[in-house]
């Protein structure tokens, strides 16, 4: 006899199976609903096992048994027949023998799904919590691949789970603020002169504006000498935006309507401590933008850049700005409009995906005094504002 188990939803999956299985000849032997829960766990809701068995003619020519019938029972004064008896003893066999088959099913599926089980419930403790801390990561602005690198690293350290909360999140921090790596500003500290910095990215993120501050506290505040130089002549209001602020603070400016003028006009400040170059705005999209640069570099010596960028761009774009600028050897990053942005993750995505270092942030349109030297405990406190 071949018996067969089934684990099924309903009455009509198991017919299906067993037909196919075993053939119409089959019988049900036993059937019961398994509670929510099942074996270890395993199944989400209650579930049906059938028990179903079909002679094997190769090996019995007994006639393939049938359902039992319920059958009256015997006057009391008549004996039963030795059929009968032979009937109900083979059947009450039967039963022991599917018992017993079932007890050893359910033992081997125990040891079979018992490493299975307790893999998936460990992976539950273990990634859940990671899961549920990389949503919130990416919430705050922050890449998913950046959020993952930053889990991985605080699980090597401490256990993550809801009771630890708040050391989940400091540790965060803590590796949030070492991706964020060293701060590279203007160099004040230098011994040769003149430093060469020049300003450079999309237009409308306010480069003119962020060079004049900086400009001024170099003035202002460091008591250096100056002198400004600009190629943005595609824009008259640039120029004259630049005037104004060169003539408020007494520092010399010069225009350049050529590349090939740029290094007379560097020349008549050798004896200046800084030049800062204002630079064209272009779209990141333009096939101009590497030939300008070129063009530029050939007539200038060593020069720090400036790559400005508007916090209120989107990481898409921001990204793509990025991958525009990659003729670049070196640069630093230099966001604008912090005042104007609502998330801040993607300070420590571009500084993670280019590898360079951060500079400074504007906050506002007053000269001298909307920029700051970017700090890492105030990033950290703008991207985890209310995560507390």
């Amino acid at each position: 006899m071949k018996v067969k188990r089934y684990i099924v939803k309903d009455m009509n999956e198991a017919m299906i199976k067993i037909k196919s299985d075993l053939g119409m000849d089959a019988i049900i032997l036993n059937t019961r609903r398994i509670k929510n829960g099942g074996f270890f766990k395993l199944f989400k809701k209650p579930m049906l096992e059938v028990v179903a068995a079909v002679d094997e003619p190769a090996r019995s020519t007994k006639t393939p048994l049938k359902p039992p019938i319920e059958e009256p029972q015997p006057k009391p004064e008549t004996a039963p027949t030795t059929g009968t008896v032979k009937e109900r003893e083979e059947i009450a066999a039967l039963k022991d023998m599917v018992a017993t088959l079932i007890q050893k099913v359910e033992g081997i599926e125990r040891n079979q799904l018992r490493p299975i089980l307790e893999a998936e419930a460990s992976r539950e403790i273990t990634e859940s919590p990671d899961k549920k801390y990389i949503q919130m990561l990416m919430e705050l602005g922050i890449q998913e691949s950046i959020a993952k690198k930053i889990l991985e690293i605080v699980q090597r350290q401490i256990s993550i789970s809801d009771k630890n909360h708040e050391a989940v999140i400091n540790a965060i921090k803590v590796i949030a603020r070492e991706y964020l790596g060293e701060i590279k500003t203007i160099d004040t500290d230098s011994a040769s002169h003149p430093n060469i910095y020049m300003f450079l990215g999309p237009t409308g993120v306010g480069k003119t504006t962020t060079l004049a501050k900086i400009a001024a506290r170099l003035s202002l505040v460091e008591n250096k000498k100056i002198g400004l130089i600009t190629a943005d002549t595609y824009r008259i209001a640039a120029v004259e935006q630049l005037k104004t602020y060169s003539e408020i603070l007494g520092i010399p400016l010069e225009v350049i309507y050529e590349a090939s003028e740029l290094s007379d006009a560097i020349n008549r400040f050798k004896d200046k401590d800084y030049i800062l170059i204002d630079t064209a705005g272009r779209s990141h999209k333009s096939k101009e933008l590497k030939s300008d640069y070129d063009e530029l570099i050939q007539h200038l010596p060593a020069a720090t850049v400036f790559l400005v960028m508007s916090l209120t761009t989107d990481t898409k774009n921001l990204k793509s700005i990025i991958d525009s600028y990659q003729f670049l050897d070196d640069y630093r990053l230099l966001f604008t409009k912090l005042d104007e942005s609502t998330s801040y993750g993607n300070i420590l995505n571009m500084r993670v995906i280019t590898g360079k270092s951060l500079s400074y942030f504007t906050i506002g349109q007053s000269v001298p005094d909307d920029i700051e030297v970017a700090d890492k405990e105030k990033i950290i406190h703008y991207i985890f504002e209310e995560k507390k």
